[in-house]
């Protein structure tokens, strides 16, 4: 086999693989994030309980009414401050396999801190076949 004929035989496969791939690495970067606006207060946590689907891009979006809270997901090494001035505090993650993760106060801000009941759901992604 010439050298010509092996350089061509190597760019149609070098094509190939990009033709293929090139789809998924759009559709990954086309995916939305899910988004969850997340107020903390005295003692609870508004939504009480956060739903996403294993495998996608989270944005968590902490807010204060009240005072300095934590927020901490100890399972996903997340653990964050949120001032009392009521700014923002963003958290971006891979939502983790299927389970139920605790998410917990990481600050003191009171007594009842500890009832602050809250949790992550993720559930596994739904796969469709033709």
């Amino acid at each position: 086999m010439s050298v010509v004929r092996r350089t061509l035989n190597l760019c149609r496969g070098v094509f190939v693989v990009a033709v293929v791939l090139a789809p998924r690495a759009i559709a990954a970067s086309d995916q939305p994030v899910h988004e969850v606006q997340i107020v903390a207060s005295k003692f609870m946590y508004e939504p009480s309980t956060i739903q996403v689907t294993s495998g996608e891009s989270v944005r968590l979006v902490v807010r204060s009414k009240d005072g300095t809270h934590g927020f901490s997901i100890p399972k996903l090494k997340i653990d964050v401050r949120v001032p009392k001035t009521g700014e923002p505090v963003t958290v971006e993650f891979t939502a983790p396999s299927a389970a139920r993760y605790e998410i917990t106060c990481s600050e003191f801000c009171g007594s009842g801190r500890g009832q602050k009941k809250v949790a992550l759901i993720s559930s596994a992604a739904v796969t469709t076949t033709r």
